[in-house]
């Protein structure tokens, strides 16, 4: 009787951490999301210039959640569309409401602003936040 009560509570015990679990990850996936850049290279610059730039600043962006999913992506050919951007890069985020503000709050990103805007064409490119479809 002993073993089946001590049985019993340990049962409700690790049901309700797993939901607490459950529902924790739950929310915290809420938060999370996706960042797709299309960007125009400025007049003269190269993809060499597009990787100098973000070996620079993937190591800081990476310290408020936005992490390459994908190595950046070189445009071969265009299918169909309006827009013919030269470079594509594919970002996990970890938090859509924060990370982005958090990136354009930090000193160490801002010194690369003109950097960035020396290499690409930002009145040109597109940039999207995403989130998983419910």
């Amino acid at each position: 009787m002993y073993k089946s009560i001590l049985r019993t509570c340990a049962m409700v015990m690790v049901m309700a951490v797993t939901s607490l679990s459950l529902s924790t990850i739950g929310a915290l996936a809420d938060t999370k999301g996706y960042f797709i850049d299309l960007l125009y290279l400025q007049d003269g610059k190269t993809e060499q210039d597009a990787k100098r730039y973000f070996d620079k600043v993937v190591p800081i962006i990476a310290k408020h959640g936005l992490r390459r999913v994908t190595p950046g992506f070189k445009v071969t050919m265009k299918m169909s569309g309006d827009i013919s951007p030269n470079l594509i890069n594919v970002w996990s985020v970890g938090d859509v409401q924060n990370t982005m503000n958090d990136i354009f709050s930090d000193p160490k990103y801002l010194q690369h602003m003109p950097l960035r805007n020396s290499i690409f064409d930002m009145k040109r490119s597109h940039m999207f936040m995403m989130k998983a479809m419910q």
